[in-house]
């Protein structure tokens, strides 16, 4: 299939899914029809039946197991019956080309959230000046450290630059600081290089945090010869990591253990998403928890959380910097949503991310309880239990601060975004094994960045 292109595939395969019409016609259910991803179904049904309880609208609920996006593909392009869907910001572009998402506006009360939404999720889910999701789940990156390890070499708290990081870390090394099992910590960093579907999060995270733009307005590469060159710096820093001071764990490019390793003490510095620090600050998954509960004298039947693990602001290049990567998944209206549905979609999708009929951001205030997902409202960082509940494992006031420099990954407005990404990961790997030369790497994948550009235009 040469010359087969992403673009081609989804302008031309409705007319390949046509033929598949007419079996997803004949089982329609009743109600809105509304699919997702199967995290934790049983608590999306939960959350529908108060929904149908407040509503009187039936809410016909499917997750979508395995490749969501393929599947999910798949459906669009056979015209499947289906009113509201969840939509990754990967992927949001991507479908608003395809004619498979609508915005809305117009839509009753669609215009009371802007102002309460962090900037980021709002640019996420919006596209050419219209606004097309509601937030499902948000949140960001953070730098999380070892305050033992890191008092252990001299040092109050974790380093602000790069340099100061690259310091500290030698000396934990020199120190001869040991895990809770009482290994040697042989490399003091993790980093997470290893290929998935979401891509590099900590590559774009320590761009980020350094106020690098790697694109322009038109979403031409900068790198590698954006001003000081400083992406290019970015991946010096961390092949140096590697293989000159031996800082960074090489298997940062493999290992799916980065959390596990962090709690357990085998490092000192992690790259980590900010919900996760209610998992590693947690005793019953950490053992670094555990072992600071126990130093003590807190016996185990007492208490769950201890935060011997801090968050912190990402180190960068230069002092005074900040930033950080930040995702939103969100919920939309599709174009196959029936009319006569309409008005019952947006209401099922008003309760699931934004207000309940009481007026409350029950569904986001709900899920951040129970499974600690990040939501995109500014009012609720200053709710008084979500406030408690955050500081028994983190820090409020870091949580507000990060949300207000978080960014949402430049080419991602771009309908060759997926494309960029499943390209440019394996080209990192190759600058981090010193396959070639962060310069060259970088002009390799902005290269294919304009050969994209083209294709979609």
């Amino acid at each position: 299939m040469a010359g087969l292109t992403r673009r081609h595939f989804l302008k031309t395969s409705a007319l390949a899914g046509a033929g598949l019409m007419a079996g997803c016609l004949q089982q329609k259910p009743e109600g809105i029809i509304f699919k997702g991803w199967p995290y934790e179904p049983d608590l999306v049904r939960k959350n529908i039946e108060y929904f149908e309880q407040q509503s009187n609208i039936t809410v016909a609920y499917e997750a979508v197991s395995g490749n969501y996006h393929d599947k999910m593909v798949a459906l669009f392009i056979g015209k499947a019956p289906m009113d509201c869907c969840y939509v990754r910001d990967d992927d949001f572009v991507e479908w608003i080309e395809a004619g498979w998402i609508r915005p809305y506006e117009g839509m009753p009360g669609a215009d009371e959230y802007g102002d309460d939404i962090f900037d980021y999720n709002l640019e996420a889910m919006s596209y050419k000046g219209e606004r097309y999701g509601l937030p499902y789940y948000t949140d960001f990156m953070v730098w999380a450290y070892n305050e033992s390890m890191v008092q252990a070499a001299g040092y109050e708290k974790s380093a602000r630059t790069l340099d100061e990081l690259t310091e500290q870390a030698i000396k934990i090394k020199e120190a001869r600081v040991r895990s809770p099992d009482g290994d040697l910590v042989e490399y003091p960093i993790m980093l997470g290089f290893r290929q998935v579907v979401t891509g590099f999060f900590d590559w774009w995270t320590l761009n980020y945090a350094s106020e690098i733009d790697l694109f322009d307005d038109d979403l031409n590469p900068i790198f590698p010869d954006d001003e000081g060159r400083r992406a290019e710096k970015i991946l010096q820093w961390i092949v140096d990591g590697i293989h000159k001071h031996r800082i960074i764990d090489i298997n940062s490019l493999t290992s799916p253990l980065i959390l596990e390793n962090f709690a357990a003490g085998r490092q000192a510095f992690a790259m980590i998403i900010r919900h996760n620090m209610e998992w590693v600050n947690n005793r019953e998954n950490s053992a670094v928890v555990e072992a600071d509960l126990r130093a003590r004298g807190i016996p185990e039947s007492e208490i769950l959380y201890a935060k011997p693990l801090k968050m912190t602001y990402i180190p960068s290049l230069e002092p005074g910097q900040n930033g950080t990567l930040g995702w939103t998944r969100m919920y939309c209206l599709t174009t196959h949503c029936r009319e006569e549905h309409l008005l019952d979609a947006w209401e099922l999708m008003q309760f699931l991310g934004g207000k309940d009929a009481a007026g409350d951001y029950y569904t986001a205030r709900r899920w951040y309880r129970l499974s600690g997902l990040g939501f995109a409202f500014k009012s609720l960082l200053n709710d008084p239990d979500i406030i408690d509940q955050t500081n028994l494992w983190g820090d409020i006031e870091m949580v507000r601060a990060l949300s207000e420099v978080a960014r949402i990954r430049e080419n991602i407005r771009a309908p060759w975004y997926p494309d960029f990404n499943f390209y440019s990961q394996p080209e990192i790997q190759k600058i981090l094994i010193r396959q070639v030369s962060p310069r060259d790497g970088l002009a390799r994948i902005a290269k294919r960045c304009q050969e994209l550009k083209r294709e979609w235009t």
